[in-house]
């Protein structure tokens, strides 16, 4: 697999990574089934991982940590910012005792209720952001991170820029290489621009959310900043069949239904004509916008890995024809 310029940072990426928010966690996969797949994926060729402090409780970081142990080809980004609460910690400390027994059980995420999974909020204090990747290291077993991230960061808070000295004094004593900041929406992501510490910026690209192609990219390009596209396949609309989608789960009104329902129609046309699967037709689509570095599958089992790595690629040259879809 090709690599490319991660920004201005001296990085080389694959264009393909892996989004470990689904590495790990009580409901999901035992820990060698993880370790698998992120090792298949390396095997593959991918070389960027990004995960985050809070996902699975750190446990995400720590499998990780294992999968890629020795090896310093492999890009790590992770993030910080979110607190869990006290709910979700302490889970973390049980987990080998309570996975069977969900298992078991046959509880979902879903049948919690609210008060034991807690709400998280965040905190963006130096202070906080300081102790945050020190526990990272920990946890990856390294001893610097390739990119450190805000993770989601509302836009005052960006502007305000309170977590500028975390970030400069963790560049100077060497335990990050890179700062940036993933973002909720593509208004936030161009306030992080403002910062020349910031190499580069997580957001949604995807052929059902296609704003940041708008503004966000050509500024990236011009100031030299990397953009890590996530949800590149949706949280799955694009690449499920229609009967394995109740769309109105994903949706929060009616006319973002109907809009939905416009929008897949058309996608799913187009990419019967191509003789491809849509699932492809959305890879195909981010891996050839320009100034998307690195499009990150958010996988959680060694299967749909596989899956999404047998698509062949055909890179889209009109772009137009499905920009607005």
């Amino acid at each position: 697999m090709e690599l490319r310029q991660f920004g201005k940072t001296g990085l080389r990426v694959s264009p393909l990574g892996i989004g470990c928010a689904r590495i790990g966690g009580i409901f999901q996969g035992g820990a060698d089934e993880f370790i698998a797949l992120l090792r298949h994926a390396v095997d593959a060729g991918l070389n960027f991982f990004d995960t985050a402090d809070m996902y699975s409780q750190g446990e995400s970081e720590t499998l990780l940590g294992k999968a890629i142990r020795g090896n310093d080809k492999i890009v790590v980004a992770s993030k910080a910012g979110y607190v869990l609460p006290a709910q979700r910690r302490m889970i973390a400390r049980v987990k080998p005792l309570v996975r069977p027994l969900i298992k078991l059980l046959k509880i979902s995420r879903k049948s919690l209720p609210s008060s034991v999974r807690g709400a998280p909020t965040q905190d963006f204090s130096p202070e906080y952001l300081q102790r945050a990747v020190e526990g990272s290291l920990r946890r990856l077993r390294r001893d610097h991170l390739d990119l450190f991230q805000l993770h989601s960061p509302p836009s005052a808070v960006i502007a305000k820029g309170e977590w500028l000295p975390a970030a400069e004094s963790l560049l100077r004593a060497g335990k990050i290489r890179s700062f940036g900041i993933a973002c909720d929406t593509p208004e936030d992501a161009l306030e992080s621009l403002k910062f020349p510490i910031v190499s580069s910026v997580q957001v949604t690209v995807n052929l059902l959310e296609q704003r940041a192609l708008e503004k966000l990219l050509p500024a990236a390009r011009e100031k030299g900043v990397a953009v890590i596209a996530r949800e590149v396949l949706a949280n799955g609309l694009l690449a499920k069949r229609t009967d394995q989608v109740d769309l109105a789960s994903y949706c929060s009104s009616p006319a973002q239904l109907a809009h939905r329902e416009r929008q897949l129609k058309a996608l799913r046309a187009v990419a019967a004509q191509r003789k491809i699967a849509l699932a492809q037709l959305s890879l195909d689509f981010v891996r050839s916008v320009e100034g998307a570095t690195v499009a990150l599958l958010g996988v959680r089992s060694l299967q749909q890995l596989r899956e999404l790595l047998s698509l062949p690629h055909q890179p889209v040259a009109e772009l137009s024809a499905l920009r607005g879809v």
